[in-house]
C-alpha cells in the first residue's frame, strides 16, 4: 500500500511538471487568447476520394472457398478439394419507374470493372448484352488457368530444393520450360535478401493477386461500368444502410447505338410489357425499341389485306360485265 501511495505521489508530481512546462511554453506563443491556426472547411468529396475507398468492406474469398470443406473421394484426399470462382452478386430488381434491366453489386474496396471502352466493344462487335455467361465462363477458366499455373510455378520451385533430381530430365523439364523464362526475366528486376532469391516467392504472390481478382472482377451490361452510382440501400436484414453501386434506367449505348436485334425481337415476340414500358418512358428519344423485321411484316399484312379487299370489287366487276355484255 505504501508502495502504491508513492507511485501515485510521483504520477502527480509528473504531471504537474509536465503541465507547468506546456503551459509556459504556450504562454509564448500567445496563449489563451491565440486561437491557432485558421479552420478550413471539410471538403466531403475530396475525403472520399481520399479515403472513402479504404473505410469500404472487403470481399473475403478462400481457398477452396466458403465453408471448410472435407473430401470425400480418394483424389480429394490427396490433392484437395476442387477450388472454384467467388463472384460479386449481382442483384436484380424491377421497378415501374426505373424499368426492368436494373440491378445493384455491394462496393468493396478490391471492386474491379472492365474499362468504358473494353465493355463498349465487348457489347458491341460481340453482341454480349442482357445474357453475358460466356464472359463468365472465360473468367471462370481464366481463374483455373492462373490456378494450374501456380502449381507448375510451385513444382518448379520445389525442383531448387530436391538436389537428387536433375530438372532438365523429363518430366520436370516442361515445369523449367514454363517457368524459368519469367524467373530470367525478374532476375535483375528482384533483388536478393540474404542471398535467397526472392523472385519465386515475388512471383507465387503475384499469381495469388491476379487469380483473387478475378473474383472481384463485374460485367456491368448491358450499362457501362461510369454509369453505376454510388448509393446507399437498405438490404434484407440490415439495420444500418449499405454502400452499393447502382444501375438502372436506360442503358447508354442503347441511346447511342441501335438497340441490338436479338434484344428487340425478345421484347416483340415473347416480352410485350417491357416494349410497352420501353416505347412509353424513352420513345421522345427517337429510338427504334421494335424489330426491324416488324416494319416488313406490318407492310406485308397491309398490302395482303388490301389485295383481299379488292379481290371481291374486281369479282364483281367481271361478273357484271359478263352479265351487260350478255344481254347487249
Amino acid at each position: 500500500m505504501i508502495f502504491n501511495t508513492y507511485i501515485k505521489e510521483l504520477q502527480n508530481i509528473i504531471y504537474k511538471g509536465f503541465k507547468i512546462f506546456f503551459d509556459s511554453t504556450a504562454r509564448l506563443f500567445g496563449y489563451p487568447n491565440n486561437p491557432g491556426m485558421p479552420i478550413i472547411p471539410f471538403d466531403e468529396d475530396a475525403y472520399d476520394k481520399v479515403y472513402g475507398r479504404d473505410l469500404l468492406p472487403k470481399h473475403v474469398t478462400y481457398l477452396p472457398p466458403g465453408q471448410p470443406q472435407y473430401p470425400e473421394t480418394l483424389t480429394e484426399a490427396l490433392f484437395g478439394t476442387f477450388p472454384y470462382t467467388e463472384p460479386i452478386e449481382k442483384h436484380f430488381y424491377q421497378h415501374p419507374s426505373e424499368g426492368y434491366y436494373n440491378f445493384y453489386v455491394e462496393n468493396y474496396r478490391e471492386l474491379y470493372f472492365l474499362p468504358d471502352w473494353l465493355s463498349g466493344y465487348i457489347q458491341m462487335h460481340f453482341n454480349i448484352t442482357i445474357n453475358h455467361s460466356n464472359l463468365e465462363l472465360c473468367r471462370d477458366v481464366f481463374f483455373y488457368v492462373v490456378l494450374l499455373y501456380g502449381a507448375i510455378v510451385t513444382i518448379r520451385s520445389n525442383l531448387f530444393w530436391m538436389l537428387a533430381i536433375n530438372p532438365y530430365t523429363y518430366p520436370w523439364v516442361f515445369a523449367v520450360d514454363f517457368v524459368d523464362w519469367i524467373y530470367d526475366a525478374l532476375a535483375g528486376i528482384v533483388p536478393c535478401f540474404v542471398g535467397i532469391d526472392m523472385v519465386p516467392t515475388f512471383f507465387m504472390m503475384l499469381i495469388g493477386k491476379i487469380a483473387d481478382s478475378a473474383n472481384h472482377l463485374v460485367f456491368t451490361m448491358p450499362f457501362l461500368p461510369s454509369e453505376g452510382n454510388k448509393v446507399r440501400m437498405l438490404l434484407d436484414g440490415d439495420i444500418n444502410p449499405t454502400e452499393v453501386i447502382q444501375f438502372h434506367y436506360l442503358p447508354y449505348l442503347w441511346y447511342k447505338y441501335p438497340i441490338p436485334e436479338n434484344v428487340r425481337q425478345f421484347w416483340y415476340s415473347e416480352r410485350p410489357d417491357i416494349l410497352e414500358f420501353m416505347e412509353k418512358n424513352y420513345s421522345q428519344f427517337g429510338l427504334d425499341f421494335r424489330p426491324s423485321t416488324v416494319s416488313i411484316d406490318e407492310i406485308t399484312s397491309v398490302v395482303d389485306s388490301a389485295v383481299k379487299l379488292t379481290t371481291p370489287i374486281v369479282s364483281l366487276v367481271s361478273d357484271s360485265t359478263d352479265f351487260l355484255s350478255t344481254n347487249f
